[in-house]
């Protein structure tokens, strides 16, 4: 853009089309002493506009909307000028109207316009290589950036070349901040808005990674799992109420094998082998990560299998349990947990932890093998479940010097 460039915008009425609702309220474009007008398709009477401000006089619920609307199109405006002096050696009044208007001239790719086809993307291919809750989470992300530019720019949709560190700096903030998310929580949703940022980069429509230099680390969290004397409390309980019954089974089915809801939910009769040497299998592809897990079923497990469905009268690609939504099981989990007299926060992932800590590792299965069945993408992963269980073992060796029998070495 040239120095000489010198780009104005003022509202103003054109009076000579007054009617009984007011005057139409005009944007005057002006670059380099080149005027054009744009009706802004609002109204206001005559006497409630200042005109030397080009903004209305009273104050009242009325201007107080239009004002807004009116920063928004002068929003436009402004974006409008940057965007074409960006792509154009010459920009003139005329093309910023038209850019506006969308009636000609380059437009940028918007960051809402990439997301919304990811989305799709990823909805089209839900219960193939998408989960529906991953899904849900990249709408929720999307919303959540949607409300951070409505809250702080007026605007529900900016130009992806106008994507910079310091707009996503300041969307952080506002994530743990305003929205009073966790910060784990906001860095998934930041790791979510990073999608879509390097799918412009890789497209060519941004040139400048607004990441860059940001740490999108996770924090360290403790992840909350049965001890055996729970698991066992929550076998021994019998529901009346079907729906909790249900809950629990398929709590304690995920307990056994370790497996997450969407792979729980997708399960279908294909999946589950029996080898030659008579030993049962659910052999599967993560939803998350399309890693492939090879579970041996131990009893548990099977009996809810057996309680749900029978396998022979199966196709291969029904389902083999009745899988709520996540939505309602996590609520059910809650009364399961206070009816079995377990303090914990339950959530149906815990089950996936239990697997991991109480029916595996803590029992002398390899951290290997049990990385494989959990379908971990590398041992990292799994090795956090190994320090839980270190601190059990720990923690049990404390309980036996309380005895007076044994003292830990110094």
């Amino acid at each position: 853009m040239s120095s000489r460039n010198t780009f104005r915008v003022l509202f103003f009425l054109n009076k000579s089309k007054t009617n009984k609702d007011g005057a139409p309220i005009m944007l005057r474009i002006t670059i380099n002493g080149q005027q054009v007008a744009l009706n802004v398709r609002r109204r206001i009477p005559i006497f409630d506009w200042d005109q030397k401000r080009g903004l209305p006089l009273v104050r009242d619920q009325f201007t107080h909307d239009l004002d807004l609307y009116l920063e928004t199109v002068r929003n436009k405006a402004f974006q409008a000028f940057t965007d074409l002096s960006q792509e154009q050696d010459v920009v003139t009044s005329a093309m910023v109207r038209d850019y506006i208007n969308g009636v000609s001239g380059p437009r940028s790719k918007t960051i809402m316009e990439i997301w919304e086809k990811h989305n799709e993307e990823l909805k089209k291919n839900i219960d193939k290589t998408c989960s529906y809750t991953l899904w849900q989470k990249h709408q929720t992300a999307k919303s959540h950036f949607k409300s951070y530019l409505s809250d702080h720019y007026r605007v529900t949709d900016v130009p992806i070349t106008q994507v910079n560190y310091e707009l996503i700096r300041a969307y952080k903030e506002y994530l743990i901040g305003e929205k009073d998310l966790s910060y784990n929580t906001s860095i998934k949703f930041l790791q979510f808005t990073k999608k879509i940022t390097l799918r412009a980069i890789r497209a060519g429509w941004l040139k400048i990674d607004p990441f860059d230099g940001m740490s999108l680390t996770l924090k360290e969290t403790d992840r909350p799992y049965l001890t055996e004397e729970e698991l066992v409390r929550i076998e021994k309980m019998e529901f009346k109420i079907k729906r909790l019954e249900l809950v629990k089974d398929l709590f304690l089915f995920a307990c056994y094998t370790g497996l997450a809801y969407s792979d729980v939910k997708k399960l279908h009769k294909a999946e589950i082998e029996k080898s030659p040497n008579g030993m049962w299998w659910i052999r599967t592809r993560r939803q998350k990560t399309n890693e492939r897990s090879q579970i041996p079923l131990l009893a548990p497990a099977m009996q809810v299998i057996r309680k749900y469905s029978d396998l022979k009268s199966l196709n291969a690609e029904d389902k083999v349990l009745p899988v709520l939504s996540n939505q309602k099981l996590n609520s059910y989990l809650k009364e399961v947990a206070d009816f079995s007299g377990i303090q914990k926060k339950l959530t149906f992932h815990a089950a996936r932890h239990t697997f991991a800590t109480t029916v595996t590792l803590s029992n002398g299965v390899p951290i290997e093998s049990v990385s494989k069945m959990l379908g971990h993408t590398n041992l990292r992963t799994t090795q956090h479940y190994a320090r839980i269980v270190d601190d059990k073992v720990a923690g049990d060796m404390l309980k036996l010097t309380k005895t007076g029998k044994f003292n830990l070495a110094s």
